[in-house]
């Protein structure tokens, strides 16, 4: 690296960047525009949908409630057969 004694071109530099006015860092820009989003009606089903998931709880106590009493009673009854071709029919 070569540095030359030049004293006027080093003055020369910080004249330049000292000749525009210093911005401050608490200072904002002028804004000119301002940002937009637009969700489609796909985006706006689907949040609609997932904030009433959102409000669900994750226990249908009802659908277990229902199903204990049944297997207690002993009214719960399935077929062998269609346990068996739901085996058949899901893919691990």
């Amino acid at each position: 690296m070569y540095i030359s004694n030049n004293v006027q071109a080093a003055a020369g530099a910080y004249a330049v960047n000292t000749a525009r006015p210093a911005r401050r860092a608490g200072q904002a820009l002028p804004v000119t525009f301002k940002d937009e989003v637009q969700l489609s009606s796909e985006a706006q089903s689907f949040r609609s949908m997932l904030h009433d998931l959102k409000g669900m709880e994750e226990v249908r106590q009802d659908k277990v409630d229902f199903y204990t009493r049944a297997i207690e009673t002993g009214n719960y009854d399935v077929s062998a057969a269609n346990i068996a071709s739901r085996m058949l029919m899901s893919r691990f």
